[in-house]
C-alpha cells in the first residue's frame, strides 16, 4: 500500500529488501543510503543493464513482476514511474509498503523541513529561499526536484532543508511534516498524469501538514479558494501572497516594494526580470520571516541573488557579439517547459517592445487561446521551431488575429531568422522561452539551453 504516515525508522530498518522502482538519481541515492544499513536493494527499470558504478544487489526488468516483488519488503518509487505500473498494483494487493524518495529522505532527516511546490517558479523560489534562508541559518541545504536527492543529504545535521517538490513527488507522498509549505502558481499541467485540475491541485495540496497547528501555508487566494473539501478548521496558519493590497505579503508593483505583515521591502536592488519573479520573490520573503530570518538579512541578500541557469537568464554577451550586435538583449529561459510558464516571463513586457519569442519542442496538452490573447496585445515576431511547429500549425494559421510567426526546424534556424530580422544597433530583445517539453530535439531543458547559448555566440558573436 501507500503509506498514509510516515513509518519510525526503527520500523523502516527492521525490513530487509528493498525495490527501487525506475532508476536514476533518486532511485540511486537512495539504494545508496539504504545500502548503508546492511538492506539488500534491488533495482527495477526499463533496462536490465548494470549501471556504472551500481549501488545494486541486483537489477531486474520492471516487466517482470514476480521476480521483482520476490522477498521484497518494500518499494522506493520514482516519480516517473505511473502509480498503476503492475508491479505497483500487485504490491498494494500484498500490502507492501509503497514509499517515495522523499518521503525515505523526511525519515531520516527529523531537522525543520520547508517544501516549495507549484507549476511554474518552484526551481527560482527554491533557490531564491535557500540564499536568504542560509544568510541565517548558513548549515542548510536545498534540493529534492531542484537535483539533488533529499536522500543524498537527508542524514546530514542541518539547520534547515528547502525542498522543490513536484506534484508527481507530493503524489507518492505520506505527509512530509513541512515546517512550511508554499504553492507559487497553478495552471494546466501534468494532466497526462493526473486526468483532472483537481487531481493536480490535490496533490500540492498534499505540502500540507494537517496535523500540526504550527504550520504555516503560503498561497494565493485564488488557489486557496478553489481547494475542494478543505478543512474548515485548518490548523495551521495560512499566508496569502499576491498584488492585493489586503494579501498578507503584498507586491506592489509601483512602488517596487513587497509588504508584509511586519515589514517592508525595498525590490529595486532585484536583479531577476519579469512580474513573475516578483512574485517568487514574495514567496521567498514570506518563507525567510516565517522561519526566523531577519528583515536585514532578508534586504540585504536577495539583491545578490543572481537566478537559476536556463531559467529566465540575462545572458552577459556585450564583450562576446559583434559590435552590430551590441544592443541585443538575449534571454535564456529553456526552463520553460509549459506555456504558463512562458507567459510568466513576457508578463513583465509592454505593447510594441522590441521583442523576438522563439518557441518550439515537444508541446503539451494546454489551449494556445491565453498565448494568442497576450500576443495580440504585443504584436512581436515569434519563431517556432521543432515539432511545436507541426502540432500548432493549424492553430496558428486559423488564429484570426494572428501574430507574425514563422516555423523553422531548430533552434539555430530561428536565430538565423531573427539575425535577418533585427534593427543594428536598435535595443531588441530575443527571449528563448520554448514553453515546450524538450524531448523532441534535446535530452533535456538544461542541454536546450547550453546549445541556444552556443548558438547566440556563433551567430551574433564577433
Amino acid at each position: 500500500m501507500f503509506s498514509n504516515s510516515l513509518p519510525a525508522k526503527s520500523e523502516l530498518l527492521s525490513l530487509q529488501q528493498f525495490l527501487i522502482l525506475g532508476g536514476g538519481l533518486s532511485g540511486e541515492s537512495a539504494a545508496r543510503l539504504l545500502s548503508k544499513y546492511g538492506k539488500i536493494v534491488i533495482l527495477a527499470d526499463q533496462s536490465d543493464k548494470e549501471p556504472a558504478n551500481s549501488p545494486y544487489s541486483k537489477i531486474v526488468s520492471d516487466k517482470n513482476v514476480e521476480e521483482a516483488l520476490d522477498r521484497t519488503d518494500c518499494i522506493i518509487k520514482s516519480p516517473g514511474v505511473s502509480p498503476t505500473h503492475p508491479i505497483l498494483e500487485e504490491a498494494m494487493k500484498r500490502n507492501c509498503f509503497i514509499l517515495s524518495e522523499i518521503a525515505l529522505g523526511r525519515i531520516f532527516y527529523q531537522g525543520p523541513l520547508v517544501g516549495i511546490t507549484g507549476t511554474d517558479g518552484k526551481s527560482t523560489t527554491t533557490a531564491l529561499t535557500h540564499h536568504l534562508i542560509r544568510s541565517h541559518f548558513p548549515n542548510s541545504k536545498a534540493g529534492g526536484n531542484l537535483g539533488l536527492p533529499f536522500t543524498s543529504f537527508c542524514e546530514d545535521n542541518l539547520d534547515m532543508v528547502v525542498l522543490e517538490l513536484s506534484s508527481y513527488q507530493l503524489e507518492d507522498s505520506p505527509n512530509l511534516n513541512l515546517s512550511v509549505a508554499a504553492i507559487t502558481n497553478l495552471a494546466p499541467d501534468h494532466l497526462e498524469r493526473h486526468k483532472t485540475m483537481d487531481r493536480y491541485l490535490f496533490a500540492k495540496w498534499k505540502s500540507n501538514d494537517l496535523e500540526n497547528p504550527n504550520h504555516t501555508f503560503i498561497i494565493g487566494k485564488k488557489i486557496w479558494d478553489k481547494i475542494p473539501n478543505k478543512k474548515t478548521n485548518y490548523p495551521g496558519k495560512v499566508l496569502f501572497f499576491g498584488e492585493e493590497n489586503d494579501s498578507d505579503i503584498a507586491i506592489l508593483f509601483d512602488s517596487k516594494k513587497i509588504i508584509t505583515k511586519k515589514h517592508s521591502y525595498d525590490t529595486s536592488s532585484f536583479v531577476l526580470p519579469g512580474k513573475h519573479n516578483l512574485f517568487n520573490l514574495a514567496l521567498a520573503i514570506g518563507i525567510s520571516e516565517t522561519v526566523g530570518v531577519p528583515q536585514n538579512k532578508i534586504q540585504n541578500h536577495f539583491g545578490n541573488f543572481e537566478g537559476l541557469p536556463h531559467r529566465f537568464k540575462k545572458l552577459n554577451l556585450k564583450e562576446k557579439l559583434n559590435s552590430e550586435f551590441q544592443n541585443l538583449e538575449f534571454i535564456n529561459d529553456s526552463k520553460s517547459t509549459n506555456l504558463h510558464s512562458m507567459l510568466s516571463g513576457i508578463s513583465g513586457f509592454k505593447k510594441k517592445d522590441p521583442l523576438f519569442l522563439i518557441l518550439g519542442g515537444e508541446p503539451k496538452e494546454e489551449s494556445l487561446v491565453p498565448f494568442f490573447e497576450r500576443w495580440k496585445e504585443l504584436q512581436n515576431p515569434i519563431l517556432i521551431y521543432g515539432k511545436a511547429g507541426e502540432v500548432w500549425k493549424e492553430e496558428f494559421a486559423n488564429n484570426r488575429e494572428n501574430p507574425p510567426y514563422k516555423i523553422v526546424p531548430t533552434v539555430k534556424d530561428a536565430l538565423l531568422e531573427i539575425r535577418q530580422m533585427i534593427q543594428p544597433n536598435k535595443q531588441q530583445t530575443i527571449l528563448f522561452s520554448p514553453a515546450c517539453a524538450s524531448f523532441d530535439l534535446y535530452k533535456n531543458f538544461s542541454e536546450r539551453g547550453d546549445d541556444f547559448e552556443r548558438l547566440v555566440l556563433a551567430i551574433f558573436g564577433s
